[in-house]
């Protein structure tokens, strides 16, 4: 019997290796940041054997009474910050039942917020139409990153995440991966969508948004990405708060609700159409040799037709002709004399 077991005993152990371990954010430092809403806590270490806590507002005399208290009642390892108890009284809260007081913890509300990035302007265009080539990307802002952190929780192992991004096409469908170009090109790289960030600083910007090449083309000629409206959103489920923000509440707590982007086709402007050129054979022989020639200073203009002068003649004297005639005769009557 024992050797058939070996392979079963074998997979637990590579489960074991391979599956992340995430309950190890509940183990709070004292005077750490919480957040309202986290359930499970283990703040026996900022407790230090104390049973009661106590809240006073920020910069008041704390050897006044509290504005209010709460009792432990020997749940130090498995804490709720009920949202009922605690909302309203953010800040700082100390031991109370002995003195001194200790920071036990900070509390803080949950906030949450997804937008969707202009890289080239550096805009938010959430809710906005933009060219298919547009650089994009998701920012992410919160304060929940202070909880991913070793000396506010010493249990952190860098696996534990709890943030949940999702990308969907106009269609609905999930996006798990994006294309930097068309399909089948060598060059091309297939990045898996950054769906479970490790947010440790605020704001969060997803580094391959820009590398997503929404005009890629499938290897029958088709878009891989249609024009349309495409859907981003995040969620966090910190030490199971989810259950603690339901409807509206639950809007820049755990969830910051669909952001949507509308991605329209690329439009490209034609360069205008050019006229023929207008300018004498001198002219563009002038400007192929680079030089300028004199006619290249005047402007072009069309040649004039010369129409001749009509020539006219003044009318002759009626008596001349008869002048000429006698002269005629008598030069005649001399030569005959003669």
């Amino acid at each position: 019997m024992l050797p058939s077991r070996i392979p079963l005993v074998f997979l637990l152990l590579m489960c074991l290796i391979l599956v992340p371990v995430h309950a190890s954010l509940n183990k709070i430092a004292a005077g750490a940041p919480v957040f309202i809403g986290e359930r499970n806590l283990d703040i026996s270490l900022g407790l230090n054997g104390h049973s009661v806590i106590a809240w006073w507002p920020a910069g008041a005399d704390r050897s006044s009474d509290p504005s209010t208290t709460v009792a432990i009642a020997g749940n130090a390892t498995s804490f709720y910050l009920d949202p009922a108890i605690f909302t309203g009284y953010t800040g700082t809260w100390y031991t109370h039942d002995a003195k001194p007081d200790i920071p036990v913890f900070v509390v803080y509300q949950p906030q949450i917020n997804l937008s969707i990035w202009d890289v080239d302007t550096n805009t938010d265009i959430t809710g906005q139409s933009v060219p298919m080539s547009a650089n994009i990307t998701y920012r992410i802002d919160t304060n929940l990153y202070m909880a991913l952190n070793y000396s506010a929780r010493p249990k952190y192992n860098p696996s534990d995440d709890f943030f949940t991004v999702t990308l969907a096409s106009p269609t609905g469908m999930n996006i798990p991966q994006i294309f930097t170009g068309n399909v089948g090109d060598p060059t091309t790289q297939i990045i898996p969508f950054a769906s479970a960030p490790i947010i440790t600083s605020s704001p969060y910007i997803w580094k391959n948004g820009p590398a997503w090449d929404r005009n890629a083309k499938s290897t029958d000629g088709s878009r891989v990405y249609p024009t349309g409206t495409y859907t981003f959103a995040v969620t966090q489920d910190l030490n199971g708060m989810s259950s603690s923000y339901r409807g509206d509440a639950a809007t820049g707590t755990v969830i910051s609700g669909n952001k949507t982007v509308t991605f329209i086709a690329d439009t490209f402007t034609s360069s205008p159409t050019m006229l023929p050129s207008l300018t004498t054979p001198v002219e563009t022989a002038a400007a192929t040799a680079g030089t300028t020639t004199p006619s290249q200073q005047l402007t072009t203009q069309p040649t004039a037709t010369v129409i001749p002068e009509k020539t006219t003649f003044s009318p002759v004297s009626a008596g001349i002709p008869l002048i000429g005639l006698g002269i005629a005769a008598l030069a005649i009557a001399m030569r005959r004399k003669y």
